[in-house]
């Protein structure tokens, strides 16, 4: 299921990959974006699992929902096999607590005001990446790089789908965690929790309908 983009040995070389623009993961390296624990840190299994039930929107990588759960459970062991910061206890940290989203969320009128504190705090947080309207062209947009030193560019916010999940709590959770092996860090316990909400607002308002 998983040799065609991630290689043999998990290194993201698979015959498929040469022609992907969106490399797939090298395993190896034990570096994972989408994560409930701290920027730097393992995901947890559930964070595996649901990337391997979801897919990444935007990408190669597909859902595998109907999987099985024994199939599952094997695969996470497997992948976890091939790099040895699973070996490392310091690698690990406990998941960050993931607050249920406000109720103003459902309401039409209040929700406006948060956008526009979202708005406020995005200009001055997030811009100088995404750009003013969202769209991954702020001025420090260009010349970044991942780890693997690979170009990057911010994500388009514009877009209709995220990659990380479309749901307010998925926004959240990017947000507070970061993205690792990417310059987007986490802001947890930087920001507030209803900061946090506030940029999940105004971001989910800059999507294509």
């Amino acid at each position: 299921m998983c040799i065609q983009c991630h290689g043999r040995t998990g290194r993201g070389n698979g015959p498929w990959a040469e022609t992907m623009t969106n490399k797939p993961r090298n395993l190896r390296t034990g570096t994972f974006k989408f994560r409930t624990t701290p920027y730097g840190k393992l995901p947890s299994d559930d964070d595996l699992r649901r990337t391997i039930r979801s897919g990444i929107s935007g990408t190669a990588m597909p859902t595998f929902a109907k999987m099985n759960e024994s199939e599952l459970e094997g695969i996470i062991t497997y992948v976890q096999s091939l790099s040895r910061r699973w070996q490392d206890e310091e690698n690990y940290a406990v998941p960050i607590k993931l607050p249920e989203p406000p109720p103003w969320f459902k309401d039409l009128e209040k929700i406006k005001g948060h956008v526009a504190q979202g708005k406020i705090l995005f200009a001055k947080t997030c811009a100088s990446c995404h750009g003013q309207s969202g769209k991954g062209d702020g001025p420090a947009s260009k010349g970044l790089i991942d780890i693997w030193e690979r170009p990057i560019t911010p994500a388009d916010l514009s877009e209709a789908h995220y990659k990380s999940g479309d749901k307010p709590a998925d926004l959240f959770r990017t947000i507070s965690t970061g993205l690792d092996g990417t310059p987007m860090v986490g802001f947890h316990g930087t920001l507030k929790s209803e900061e946090i909400w506030n940029l999940v607002a105004y971001v989910r308002s800059l999507r294509k309908k």
